[in-house]
């Protein structure tokens, strides 16, 4: 409808105005876009037809929002900012506990709000999706934290945060850089209580697991296993006598693990090194990965094997031919002694 508020257009001067659906204010005439964007604080009335009175325009507030939310029924903005707020205590809360810096508290959060808008938080507990958003930026920035960490501290199954985290980053199609275990060789060798050759200890063990990384024996296996190899061979070179069970509890993994991966440490040439040719020499041959190693061993114990059983087969096939030659010489001995005719059919037990 047009305008009969007296506006006039700055352009051509004609009366003719009309508001848009959108609320731009325009020239009939000459199409001057004249006002656009009109929110004003106060509240205008128009009287109508019957004698009613009815407030014109929309209301518009960035403090109260609108009754639904992404026209999900019984969700509303005010619930998800709820959400939102209770995630952000508990960021700040795990955070907190293990000592992140307030940058990581903040670009968690914005992961946070990432999960909320794509309405990830539904059907899962809000502290492992929130364990996941401080692992994901943890994992970014290169910290030495491991997703038992936040399971400790919120006393949750780490394969439940796991399973999070595994499903959040295929959501946002997340891509993280690969843990390096040298970002763990320090904080473990801490609690190894080496006291003043904790350092020295850590730098032979950071070396090892360089070396193992040439060696193949790092890819694709988790970095608590790789940590606790070279910890432990570093702490006997050094003179400490730690054993097993203690690596296991610093660093958190099975008996089994940390035996797996020095075994395949032991199959590599810098383990016949002593201390000081380990220290001053680099080896600059690599070893093949101990996946195909030991699928190498496997292929050549099976073909040893069909090679001793066909060896074994023809010694029984030889060994039957010999009892029939024998059989065939006693036969025509008793022919040449006259026992038995040339002529006389004799059922023998010959080979089948």
């Amino acid at each position: 409808c047009l305008n009969t508020m007296g506006k006039e257009c700055t352009r051509c001067g004609s009366n003719e105005v009309d508001t848009t659906d959108d609320g731009r204010v325009v020239c009939v005439t000459c199409g001057l876009v004249l006002e656009e964007q009109n929110i004003v604080s106060e509240v205008s009335f128009i009287e109508g037809a019957n004698g009613s009175s009815s407030t014109t325009g929309h209301f518009v507030s960035s403090i109260t929002p609108s009754k639904s939310f992404r026209g999900l029924p019984g969700y509303s903005r005010e619930s998800r900012e709820i959400t939102i707020e209770g995630g952000r205590k508990q960021i700040m809360s795990v955070a907190s506990a293990l000592k992140l810096k307030p940058h990581h508290g903040e670009a968690a959060q914005r992961l946070f709000m990432l999960a909320v808008q794509h309405n990830f938080i539904q059907g899962r507990k809000t502290q492992n999706v929130v364990a996941a958003c401080l692992y994901i930026v943890c994992r970014r920035e290169k910290t030495p934290h491991m997703l038992i960490d936040f399971s400790d501290v919120l006393q949750t199954n780490v394969y439940v945060l796991g399973h999070t985290f595994l499903r959040f980053c295929r959501l946002l199609n997340l891509q993280l850089p690969i843990i390096d275990p040298s970002l763990y060789i320090q904080r473990f060798a801490a609690k190894l209580e080496f006291e003043e050759k904790t350092n020295a200890v850590a730098n032979t063990a950071l070396k090892l697991v360089q070396r193992m990384k040439r060696d193949w024996i790092q890819t694709g296996r988790r970095p608590s296993g790789i940590c606790g190899a070279g910890l432990l061979i570093a702490s006997r070179l050094h003179g400490f006598r730690r054993t097993q069970r203690e690596i296991v509890q610093v660093v958190r993994i099975c008996d089994v693990t940390l035996r797996k991966r020095l075994n395949e440490f032991a199959q590599t040439p810098t383990c016949n090194l002593t201390q000081e040719e380990f220290e001053t020499m680099d080896l600059e041959e690599e070893c093949d990965p101990p996946a195909f190693t030991r699928a190498k061993i496997r292929e050549e114990n099976e073909a040893a094997k069909k090679a001793r059983m066909i060896q074994h087969n023809d010694k029984d096939f030889l060994a039957e031919i010999e009892s029939y030659c024998a059989i065939e010489d006693a036969k025509e001995q008793r022919i040449r002694d006259g026992i038995v005719d040339e002529d006389e059919e004799e059922v023998d037990g010959g080979p089948s």
